[in-house]
């Protein structure tokens, strides 16, 4: 567990660093003396073939990923706890109403969901996280609506209901700081999600516009077609980086998961 927080740790100080301008993606890699060059002491990570520095990008790469991933998983938890609340309390037509809409985002592939709204939303920064995050929230709506139904049972909201506390009350007091064992694995998980959506739709172009992110390196290797002339380096940055963040996360997501069971 602590090496996996270890290695998320570094990939936010990363972030950070990025987000204060420490790495420049567009600039040609200090002392690097041609394009296309191989990894080296001079260029951690190679360079691209208008020279600029990979490691740069890659770490450009890092500050989108959790940014967009964070974004887009608080959104989706945010709607799917506050629809289950909502289904798993009153129950009946608000049950009935929530559990129809549940199903018709379902019933439409994820992914396909997601390129369409990015599409509508103009690709921007604000329109990839949202559409993630109106697409992903299903999942936890349902984990939440049996959660409440379980703890309506449970005695000490019996004993508060009985007291007259109200609704609101209940929820915010009783309900909320029991889903959090559930919800937090939910977050992460749906983080790994919102990463590997938002390299789709770099890697499709309809992404985050402007911004350097994995998909757009994963693209960029496949327009320049760096494997058939022999150059690993830009699409191993990428995708080394992104299965590392989704190793380290999916693994802090079972121990959660293991420890609430």
């Amino acid at each position: 567990m602590k090496t996996w927080l270890g290695i998320l740790a570094l990939y936010l100080l990363l972030a950070i660093a990025a987000g204060l301008g420490a790495f420049t993606p567009d600039l040609p890699a200090p002392g690097a003396a041609q394009v296309d060059q191989a990894p080296s002491t001079e260029a951690w990570f190679g360079t691209d073939t208008l020279g600029r520095d990979l490691f740069a990008q890659t770490v450009q790469g890092i500050k989108v990923a959790l940014s967009v991933g964070s974004l887009a998983a608080s959104l989706a938890i945010l709607l799917g706890a506050f629809f289950g609340i909502l289904s798993g309390w009153y129950r009946g037509p608000v049950d009935g109403l929530i559990l129809w809409l549940s199903s018709s985002v379902a019933a439409i592939p994820g992914i396909l969901l997601v390129l369409v709204l990015s599409w509508m939303l103009g690709g921007s920064y604000v329109g990839v996280f949202v559409a993630v995050g109106l697409v992903s929230w299903v999942s936890v709506y349902r984990l939440v609506r049996i959660e409440v139904q379980r703890l309506q049972a449970e005695p000490f909201v019996d004993a508060a209901r009985l007291q007259g506390a109200p609704a609101g009350f209940l929820m915010l007091r009783h309900l909320v700081p029991n889903l959090t064992p559930v919800l937090l694995p939910q977050f992460l998980l749906h983080f790994l999600y919102a990463v590997k959506a938002e390299a789709i739709l770099s890697f499709l172009g309809i992404g985050m516009q402007g911004h350097t992110s994995w998909g757009t390196m994963i693209a960029d290797a496949w327009a320049y077609d760096d494997l058939g002339h022999d150059r690993w380096w830009r699409l191993a940055a990428a995708t080394g980086a992104m299965a590392g963040l989704i190793l380290a996360l999916q693994r802090i997501a079972m121990r959660l998961e293991a420890n609430r069971a």
